[in-house]
């Protein structure tokens, strides 16, 4: 009996390749991982923070979280500048 194994021939055609996607900062929703990375948190923390409300988020069924890049630098942005406003602020003495 004859166990060689037989390479495939190639019938030149190449396979059909979908173009790379692309890179997180020009797509409008996140997945979980990009958003971590985007914010430097864990994985874990971006699920709670979803969870709790405090992402402009939504669960897709069988896909996962999906965080919205422009709803999320939006709050980014109010909230440092609520952080810059409460440091400005003289206290009456």
């Amino acid at each position: 009996m004859d166990t060689k194994l037989h390479k495939k021939r190639s019938t030149g055609a190449k396979p059909k390749s979908s173009p790379p996607p692309p890179p997180p900062d020009s797509r409008r929703w996140l997945k979980v991982a990009e958003t971590a990375s985007y914010l430097g948190v864990s994985l874990h923390h971006v699920y709670r923070m979803h969870r709790r409300g405090q992402l402009p988020s939504f669960k897709l069924p069988g896909l996962g979280v999906r965080v919205d890049r422009k709803a999320l630098d939006a709050k980014i942005n109010s909230v440092k500048e609520a952080r810059a406003r409460a440091a400005d602020m003289t206290w009456p003495v």
